[in-house]
């Protein structure tokens, strides 16, 4: 496996990892700021409701009215039919539950029934909490007909009331998905973008340097002269690269200086053996075995021929001879001549 394969192994994953990292994140806080908004929403809503009620109320109670059944339903259907012209989303209702948890209102006309099972054991304890002082503001979870809903509540304890706002939460769980589908396209997106752009970055700044450093390598180890490697970054590599053209112009130096040694030697080793040859072919050497004359000393040549001793050395060497006499011979042929005399 190249090292460049093996660097883009090693750092794919590190992204992947931190890219899903962020993203669980993203959709975690996405989350918790889609609930936010939904019951800042919801608030909203009762925010503007819920003062509707009470300008009601402190009319019949600035009129005198407050006590008279009649107009006090009266201003209470006024109120249901404010209720009924909010424009509310789809799988959302508001309705009202009197402090034993009986339904008066509700703007889907869900069942009654359906209704007190649910929301009533709430808004009891709503108005338990509340009559010891507790916040006057609700908001949960509660399931149902089989869905869960979210909502907020607000207590009127003039007209023992408990205003409910409920809205699916797969509306908010849809918002949801679409965030966290969203997020995994831009992640994955985000993934391929960024793998290549380290791939190119890395390809660029690295492998490719790599390359050619390795290439020039290979050249100087084949003997080539490499007098400049394309690599221009101001690092490591950078300087591995100028480092590597100082060598190669030394490794060439050094074998200038090798071949000019070697021609200089064979030079001087032609010149000694023309010196030899011109030597040995003025040397005759007398080889082998020479007959000679026990009595005359005469030596028979290779064709059958007696000559003189002097002959026959002056002819196969490149000796000369120059005659004298020696003490024994002057002795024994001229005894009558002193050699000791003066």
């Amino acid at each position: 496996m190249k090292f460049q394969t093996k660097i883009t192994l090693s750092i794919i994953p590190l992204v992947l990892l931190g890219i899903f990292v962020l993203g669980t994140w993203s959709i975690k806080k996405a989350k918790e700021s889609i609930h936010q908004s939904t019951f800042l929403y919801m608030n909203t809503i009762m925010d503007a409701y819920v003062p509707d009620i009470e300008r009601h109320h402190q009319l019949l109670v600035k009129n005198g009215l407050d006590t008279i059944d009649s107009f006090v339903s009266e201003y209470k259907k006024n109120v249901f039919q404010t209720a009924e012209n909010i424009n509310l989303p789809d799988r959302s209702h508001l309705f009202i539950m009197d402090g034993t948890g009986r339904l008066v209102f509700c703007s889907t006309g869900t069942d009654p029934d359906v209704m007190a099972s649910v929301w009533g054991p709430a808004a009891k304890k709503i108005r338990t909490d509340s009559a010891d002082g507790s916040a006057s503001e609700y908001a949960g979870r509660a399931e149902e007909a089989g869905a869960e809903k979210l909502y907020v509540a607000r207590q009127f304890a003039p007209w023992d009331w408990v205003i409910f706002f409920a809205m699916e939460d797969q509306l908010v769980r849809g918002a949801e998905r679409q965030i966290r589908n969203a997020t995994i396209g831009i992640a994955g997106i985000c993934s391929i973008l960024s793998i290549a752009m380290i791939l190119i970055i890395f390809n660029k700044f690295f492998a490719t340097p790599v390359r050619i450093i390795i290439s020039s390598a290979s050249a100087i180890a084949k003997g080539r002269h490499v007098k400049q490697i394309d690599v221009s970054s101001h690092d490591e590599l950078g300087d591995l690269a100028r480092n590597m053209e100082t060598m190669s112009h030394a490794i060439q130096q050094h074998q200038a200086e090798i071949k000019k040694s070697h021609d200089q030697l064979e030079t001087r080793v032609k010149e000694r053996t023309m010196e030899l040859e011109t030597a040995l072919s003025k040397i005759k050497t007398l080889t082998g075995l020479l007959p000679i004359c026990m009595h005359c000393k005469k030596i028979r040549d290779d064709k059958g021929y007696w000559k003189q001793m002097e002959a026959y050395i002056h002819e196969y060497s490149d000796a000369e001879f120059s005659h004298g006499i020696c003490e024994e011979c002057v002795q024994k042929y001229y005894p009558s001549i002193d050699l000791n005399g003066d």
